[in-house]
């Protein structure tokens, strides 16, 4: 099939390579504003971790300045600007703005726009906010990103892969030079030096960008609208674990490392429930015996919570990221803010 669907790959590579090159002469404009905007993206489709590191970038700079979170809004049902308030659902502004909101409600600014340009003049004018992070915006050239973060899966590189069809890159593997920082997410705990030189190695980076590591690390609690409970008091619990991401294995792995046992039900990415599918979850909860609840991942647990029916014993797993040499990687984001 992917020697068959590589044709289509070329065509599909040809027409963004075309594009890029139109911005790149100026032929497509790029706007350029005078407030520091860094763009979070990546060259494959989803996957890749980019909501924990959002929230990663939202914690380092919360308490320093007033931050836009802007993002297309990816799986909403709304179109055109829309700002995150207290009537804010995920069905407004989707599930990943969402996300960033309920963590951060008095310290950041959420919107959503399809057009970056008119997000951010709408932002400027309503908020005002100190800088921008343009969340999934790697392919987004219209506005002129002073800081562009390009994240690639360690399971999945971006130069293991291939152009849409055949593969899942959205552009071909030149575009990763646009990036000042490129960070390889999900590495394992294991990771090694050696692995290190040979993934830098494949990278080859320009001298100017910066490259570090990272790995996703979930919290010891567990947390729902009402309660929090810390995991050692769970690990007799039977997990119905739902996902609707575009990669479980990770909390898949954990969930079976800290529960007794744990029965998976997966939906597509960004997956809108239904009353269908929360009675099929509810068939399947009523299913497990003895102390029993239901997981999700925070992002899941934004189009979940609404539903009733599960909402006394649904929680979901909060997570985080660390990345290597971390001194370093806030030190080059606050510099570039600084300086503009």
């Amino acid at each position: 099939m992917k020697i068959i669907l590589l044709p289509f790959s070329g065509l599909y590579w040809l027409g963004t390579f075309i594009r890029n090159k139109f911005f790149d002469w100026g032929i497509l404009q790029s706007k350029k504003y005078k407030k520091p905007v860094i763009a979070v993206g990546n060259l494959s489709v989803g996957g890749t971790g980019k909501s924990p590191f959002v929230i990663y970038l939202i914690d380092l700079l919360k308490d320093k300045y007033l931050m836009g979170i802007l993002s297309r809004g990816y799986g909403r049902q709304t179109k055109g600007y829309q700002f995150a308030n207290y009537e804010t659902t995920f069905e407004d502004i989707g599930d990943e703005p969402m996300q960033f909101f309920e963590r951060f409600r008095n310290k950041i600014v959420v919107g959503v726009d399809e057009k970056r340009i008119r997000g951010i003049k709408n932002m400027l004018k309503d908020f005002n906010p100190d800088l921008f992070i343009l969340d999934d915006a790697f392919q987004h050239r219209y506005v002129k990103a002073g800081l562009n973060i390009l994240l690639t899966d360690y399971s999945k590189p971006y130069y293991e892969d291939e152009v849409l069809p055949a593969g899942r890159l959205r552009e071909g593997k030149y575009a990763a030079k646009r990036a000042q920082i490129v960070i390889v997410t999900k590495c394992p705990d294991s990771f090694t030096e050696k692995e290190r030189d040979r993934i830098q190695s494949k990278l080859n980076l320009q001298p100017s960008q910066a490259l570090f590591f990272s790995r996703i690390v979930y919290e010891n609690r567990v947390i729902s609208s009402n309660y929090s409970f810390k995991l050692e008091n769970l690990v007799n619990f039977h997990i119905l674990l739902i996902t609707g991401i575009a990669k479980y294995n990770e909390i898949l792995s954990f969930s079976e490392q800290n529960f007794e046992t744990v029965t998976h039900l997966n939906f597509k990415d960004h997956h809108n429930f239904t009353n269908a599918d929360i009675q099929v979850i509810e068939k399947k909860y009523k299913e497990i015996s003895g102390n029993k609840m239901i997981l999700t991942t925070e992002k899941d647990y934004m189009r979940l919570k609404h539903f009733q029916q599960i909402k006394n014993y649904l929680f979901y797993l909060p997570i985080s990221i660390e990345i290597d040499r971390a001194e370093d990687f806030e030190k080059l984001i606050l510099n570039y803010i600084n300086k503009n």
